[in-house]
């Protein structure tokens, strides 16, 4: 692969790459070591890899990226130990502000709302989201990046609308909780 080349799939996935690792993960710090991680393997798979499957390709690397991230950081809260509330609060006050991945965004109320509500559901689930309604990715070829059939990954994006309108108390929410009841 050339620089040249590197470089023009670096300048159209960065942002879908981060993006995805900065939803999953909530932490902008952990987020750009993703970006850069899946990037770094983009490189080495040299030009093994044909142009119309780097999308698919980098959303598969930057989900197991993900994946291991929250698994290393588990394992760490569970090795050391929870941190004190007090001194994280102090930590905070000092650097001027929690890290907020939205923070500098104007969100309105509801795209706020949406944004947390996101956050009920599993993060695999919360990928397919982002990746299909964010991104504008087909569903085959989220599927083909998760390793699942197409099928499956239109049940999960059913169930994660489903889950949405209940948690966010919409119209069409409100009568399905009347007729489950």
């Amino acid at each position: 692969m050339t620089n040249e080349t590197f470089h023009e799939l670096l300048a159209t996935h960065r942002d879908r790459v981060f993006t995805q690792a900065l939803f999953s993960l909530r932490e902008r710090r952990d987020a750009e070591d993703v970006t850069q991680e899946a990037f770094l393997r983009l490189w080495r798979q040299g030009d093994h890899l044909p142009a119309d499957r780097v999308a698919p390709w980098l959303a598969h690397v930057t989900r197991n990226l993900c994946i291991d991230q929250t698994r290393r950081r588990s394992a760490a809260r569970r090795h050391l130990g929870v941190a004190d509330a007090d001194a994280v609060d102090g930590l905070v006050a000092a650097a001027g502000g929690p890290d907020d991945p939205f923070a500098g965004l104007d969100l309105d109320d509801r795209q706020r709302r949406l944004l947390d509500a996101l956050q009920t559901l599993p993060a695999e689930t919360r990928t397919v989201m982002l990746m299909h309604y964010g991104d504008g990715t087909k569903l085959a070829d989220i599927a083909d990046a998760m390793g699942k059939s197409l099928a499956a990954v239109k049940v999960q994006v059913h169930r994660a609308r489903q889950r949405l309108r209940l948690v966010l108390g919409t119209a069409d929410g409100v009568s399905e909780q009347r007729g489950s009841a």
